[in-house]
């Protein structure tokens, strides 16, 4: 998912600070990158405290650090998984934090040229669809979901042409042309104006969700893990995640 510095100069990513003690590593869901990647660099120029970022799909990331007993922060792209780390124990569930709210979505090429209108299209002979991997991505496992519950689930697969490792990829080959519609995330559209479009599905599949972080249970600093926890629903992040697309407020738009 493309990132960049905020519209803001003030908000533009600063150069690295001298580090300050060993750096937080945090395991990311792809669907927070673009605005993470700026924070991170705020939080080490305003700190000194290096923020080592691992993205993937939230899923496989989570795998890695509870196999690894490693890390200090969790932000899967979705609340679907850090449910699933809480079931694990591999958060601690009282550090848990919403930092910003997402909608599932239809995505399509900017223009919608082959005319997309609804979910019932993922299942034409003349689309290609890509979805993320069901099981490791948050946008894999909300598109089995909402397609399961349309009934169109089984008639969707002999279309899909590649699930995408993470949320971050499931855009990128709608915006290189390697597939037709996808499901995926309102913030997109917002993202990649230019190049992609949403079409929004029946209020009663698109349950919103939120991206939250929490602090990883084997984190060797956790007090500083939450300090940046609090950095990331302070003024100045909220402010970041607006400038890359992000809804900030609980109250989503309808």
């Amino acid at each position: 998912m493309p990132g960049g510095a905020p519209g803001d100069p003030s908000l533009a990513r600063p150069p690295a600070a001298r580090a300050h003690g060993p750096a937080l590593t945090v395991f990311a869901g792809a669907a927070s990158k673009p605005a993470l990647e700026v924070l991170a660099a705020v939080y080490q120029s305003k700190t000194g405290t290096k923020v080592d970022v691992t993205y993937g799909g939230s899923g496989s990331v989570l795998t890695q650090f509870s196999q690894e007993r490693y890390g200090d922060l969790y932000v899967p792209g979705s609340d679907d998984f850090m449910d699933k780390a809480e079931k694990k124990r591999a958060v601690i569930q009282s550090s848990r934090t919403v930092l910003v709210y997402l909608v599932p979505t239809i995505c399509v090429a900017r223009g919608n040229p082959k005319h997309v209108r609804d979910l019932r299209d993922f299942t034409r002979q003349d689309l290609r669809v890509v979805i993320g991997e069901p099981q490791s991505v948050c946008l894999g496992a909300i598109a089995q979901e909402v397609l399961t519950q349309t009934g169109l689930w089984e008639k969707t697969k002999p279309r899909v042409v590649s699930y995408a490792s993470s949320c971050e990829e499931v855009l990128n080959t709608l915006v290189l042309g390697e597939a037709d519609a996808v499901v995926g995330w309102d913030v997109f559209a917002r993202q990649q104006s230019r190049k992609v479009q949403a079409i929004a599905l029946p209020a009663k599949l698109a349950r919103p969700r939120n991206i939250p972080a929490a602090v990883i249970t084997w984190s060797k600093q956790p007090d500083k893990a939450k300090g940046f926890i609090k950095f990331l629903v302070s003024d100045t992040a909220r402010c970041v995640f607006k400038e890359h697309g992000y809804t900030v407020e609980k109250t989503l738009p309808k």
